[in-house]
C-alpha cells in the first residue's frame, strides 16, 4: 500500500473516531447541562417560524387590529372554564405546571433595513383549549401603532416550541388593561390556566413572564394590598398589587396562587422615589396587576 493510499485511510478512521467522539461529547454536554434552557434557540425559532407563517397563514395585520379593538371593547366572549386546582403545591412544582399555559407573545415586524423579521415580546397565557390568548390592552394597542419600522402581525408561541399567529381580536377591556385574542390551532388542543378567584393579602403569588430579554422568567411574591382605584372619569376598578419581580417584557404574563390558578394579570410598575420631582433616591417599584376578576368581566361560561 502506497504512503499516500495509507495517509488517506488513517485521516478517514480519524474522521470517523472524531465523529463518534462528537455525538459522545454532545450526549455528554446534553446530559451535563439537563434542566437548562437553550435561550438562543428558543429566539430563533420563534422568529423562523413566525416569519415561515408570515408567508402562508392567515393573521391580523396592524390596521385591522386597531379597528377590531374599538370594535370588541366590552365584548364577552363565550368559553368553557377550566376546572379549578386544589392541591397546594411546592413553588418548582407550580413553574412546571404553568408553564404549558404560559405564552410568549411578540409584535412582528420589518425594520426596514435588513431582510429579517423581528420580534418585539411580551407575554400572556391560555384560556381555552383551541386557542384563546389572554394578554394586556396596551400590548396589542402597541401592535396597532407601528413606531420604528412596519408592524406586521402579532404571533406567541407556546412551551413546546410551536408558534401561531394572531388571526382575531375577540374581546377587549381598555379600562382594565386586557384583551383576549385568538390563534388558529389547527386542531391541535392547547392547555387552559384555570381561573381562580381573588387572592387575600398576605397570600403567595408567582408570576412567569418574558422580562427581556430573558424568557420563562419565574419569580414569587406576596399580594400587597387589593384596592380600587379611578382609572378614568368613569370607571373605577379593582386592582391587585404584588412584591413579585417583573419588568419590561412581562405585559400580559399570567399571575397564579399556590394552586396554579389564574388570580391576575402583570400590567405595569410604578417606581416611587424619595424626590418624586428629580426622580432621584428610587425606594421601591409598586407592581401593578389587574386581578381575575375583571377577566371574567368579559367571559361568559358555557
Amino acid at each position: 500500500m502506497s504512503i499516500m493510499k495509507k495517509s488517506k485511510l488513517s485521516l478517514s478512521l480519524l474522521a470517523i473516531g472524531l465523529f463518534f467522539g462528537n455525538i459522545e461529547i454532545n450526549a455528554q454536554t446534553s446530559k451535563k447541562w439537563d434542566g437548562f434552557s437553550d435561550q438562543q434557540e428558543i429566539t430563533n425559532n420563534f422568529e423562523l417560524k413566525t416569519e415561515e407563517l408570515l408567508k402562508s397563514s392567515k393573521y391580523i395585520t396592524a390596521e385591522q387590529a386597531a379597528k377590531d379593538l374599538l370594535a370588541v371593547e366590552g365584548k364577552k366572549v363565550d368559553m368553557p372554564l377550566v376546572k379549578l386546582r386544589n392541591k397546594a403545591l411546592e413553588a418548582s412544582e407550580i413553574a412546571t405546571l404553568i408553564q404549558p399555559s404560559f405564552v410568549s407573545f411578540a409584535t412582528a415586524y420589518d425594520c426596514g433595513n435588513c431582510h429579517r423579521t423581528h420580534l418585539n415580546t411580551a407575554s400572556g397565557y391560555i384560556i381555552s383549549e383551541d386557542g384563546l390568548i389572554a394578554t394586556n390592552h396596551h400590548v396589542i394597542e402597541g401592535f396597532t401603532e407601528s413606531k420604528a419600522g412596519k408592524n406586521l402581525a402579532m404571533s406567541i408561541q407556546t412551551n413546546d416550541g410551536e408558534v401561531y399567529l394572531v388571526h382575531e381580536i375577540v374581546s377587549s377591556f381598555k379600562d382594565a388593561d386586557l384583551a383576549i385574542v385568538r390563534v388558529d390551532t389547527k386542531g391541535k388542543k392547547l392547555t387552559p390556566l384555570p381561573l381562580g378567584n381573588t387572592a387575600k393579602v398576605g397570600e403567595n403569588v408567582f408570576v412567569m413572564s418574558n422580562p427581556a430579554p430573558m424568557i420563562n422568567y419565574f419569580t414569587t411574591g406576596k399580594v400587597a394590598r387589593n384596592y380600587i382605584e379611578s382609572v378614568s372619569k368613569s370607571e373605577r376598578l379593582p386592582q391587585t398589587d404584588i412584591t413579585a419581580d417583573y419588568a419590561a417584557g412581562s405585559s400580559g404574563a399570567p399571575i397564579v396562587d399556590q394552586y396554579g390558578n389564574l388570580i391576575s394579570t402583570v400590567s405595569s410598575t410604578r417606581s416611587i422615589y424619595y424626590d418624586m420631582r428629580e426622580q432621584k433616591n428610587l425606594q421601591m417599584v409598586v407592581k401593578n396587576t389587574k386581578p381575575v376578576v375583571l377577566l371574567k368581566e368579559l367571559i361568559k361560561n358555557i
